[in-house]
């Protein structure tokens, strides 16, 4: 989850991308299936994903979410 409130899941073809009222904002392709993802990095502007063999890290324009 982002700090806007939007969830990162998972899928076969990549990552999608849920607005909080569950419309697809939008997706990140993979080559490979993607098992688990993680947002990291100092201000947690990255997301780490890991798909098949691979594991890829890519800069977004948001952050993932703080712990309260």
């Amino acid at each position: 989850m982002d700090d806007d409130g939007n969830l990162w899941s998972s899928a076969a073809d990549g990552v999608h991308c849920l607005a909080p009222d569950g419309h697809l904002m939008g997706k990140i392709l993979v080559p490979e299936t993607v098992s688990n993802l993680c947002f990291g990095g100092r201000a947690k502007h990255q997301l780490f994903i890991a798909a098949t063999t691979s594991i890829y890290a890519i800069t977004l324009n948001r952050s993932g979410a703080q712990n309260p």
